[in-house]
């Protein structure tokens, strides 16, 4: 495969992000097969400038593959639509844009013309990836053809997890009662939500803390709204911000000794956080919206946010069961297989010997 080159597009790459991780894996995997692979972009960060190509480099010559992610609208689709090449486009859905509201109205944009033009990618795309049921069904509702479209898992790179630990770090925690949340505090991720059902927990176990790892430089205006709520609540030496963390040995830690990890988020169309705990046999909790209960699958508590008193219950009792909360972390753990490189690279194996590559022979 030499001379075979697998091109890999997205809006966007930069370290820590979902989508990029899940990029590097993929090329990762086609470089261990003998495939040339060329990352591009239309927004690279510095940290990648060595490694990612802006997307107007890219060229065709029907020969080769485009796989382009669409997560949000960007100029480059344009680019990955009119290839020669073998276009498969790999889509985890677009956040609705409401749910930015008036915190980043640029995003908001994108969201709102990436999902406009959803529907006509159909006729510009020859295959179709998708990581979830629930995004198949989305494509099936616009029309797609389902015999082209191929459910990979998604990869979420745990092996920078493994036997790190934060020694230092790791002695405070193992002494800490604490549910965590890691990602981006933005209002899809509903943090109000998980501030109300926190409020519960703590009225049951006054030492247990909230722990929040993730950035809110996109949208401050919520941050204040729900450090109000926080502060209304009496529990603003309870509730403890990290800002993000890109340290593997942190996070690591941070993840390994929590009790929970909560997620209250208004949508979600995968949710790699929900695999990084449960890799370490962190039972997520997860409110009921698809995908997440199908992503913890029997490794998770699923709740309705709507019910915070409820929900709390749900999980002081399973806490308080200590054979059933031991179940539950050991159905976590192999649930989390389902998202490793091997996994991936079969799911590849599998598609790709479906796929008539032009004048090539699928991956040997």
């Amino acid at each position: 495969m030499d001379d075979f080159t697998v091109n890999i597009m997205a809006a966007a790459l930069t370290p820590g992000d979902a989508v990029s991780n899940y990029v590097i894996t993929s090329a990762r995997i086609w470089r261990e097969w003998g495939a040339q692979v060329r990352l591009y972009a239309d927004y690279i960060a510095p940290a990648l400038a060595k490694v990612v190509h802006h997307s107007s480099l890219y060229h065709p010559n029907g020969r080769n593959i485009i796989w382009y992610h669409y997560t949000i609208y960007a100029d480059n689709v344009h680019i990955a639509m009119n290839s020669h090449d073998l276009r498969i486009m790999d889509t985890q859905s677009i956040s609705p844009p409401h749910l930015f509201g008036k915190q980043n109205v640029h995003m908001q944009e994108l969201c709102r013309k990436g999902i406009e033009l959803l529907p006509d990618l159909k006729d510009w795309f020859e295959y179709y990836v998708v990581h979830t049921e629930y995004v198949r069904d989305i494509l099936l509702g616009h029309c797609y053809d389902g015999q082209r479209i191929y459910k990979l898992p998604m990869a979420v790179d745990t092996r920078r997890f493994d036997g790190q630990e934060d020694t230092v770090l790791a002695g405070y925690l193992q002494k800490l009662d604490y549910v965590i949340f890691v990602g981006r505090l933005v209002p899809q991720n509903d943090i109000l939500a998980m501030v109300e059902i926190f409020s519960h927990l703590q009225q049951r176990r006054p030492d247990m803390v909230l722990m929040l790892v993730g950035s809110s430089h996109l949208t401050e205006g919520y941050r204040q709204e729900f450090e109000a709520l926080i502060a209304a609540k009496g529990l603003s030496d309870r509730v403890l911000f990290t800002e993000q963390v890109n340290d593997p040995r942190m996070l690591a830690t941070l993840l390994k000794y929590a009790k929970f990890h909560m997620i209250t988020s208004e949508w979600e169309s995968f949710c790699v956080p929900v695999a990084e705990s449960m890799f370490f046999g962190v039972p997520p909790v997860v409110h009921h919206i698809p995908p997440l209960p199908e992503v913890a699958g029997p490794g998770g508590l699923v709740i309705d946010k709507g019910e915070p008193a409820v929900a709390a219950a749900k999980m002081l009792t399973l806490l308080e069961d200590e054979a059933a909360y031991e179940s539950m972390s050991q159905a976590a753990v192999v649930q989390a297989r389902q998202f490793t490189d091997k996994s991936l690279a079969e799911a590849i194996r599998g598609m790709m010997r479906r796929i008539a590559l032009p004048e090539r022979e699928a991956v040997e």
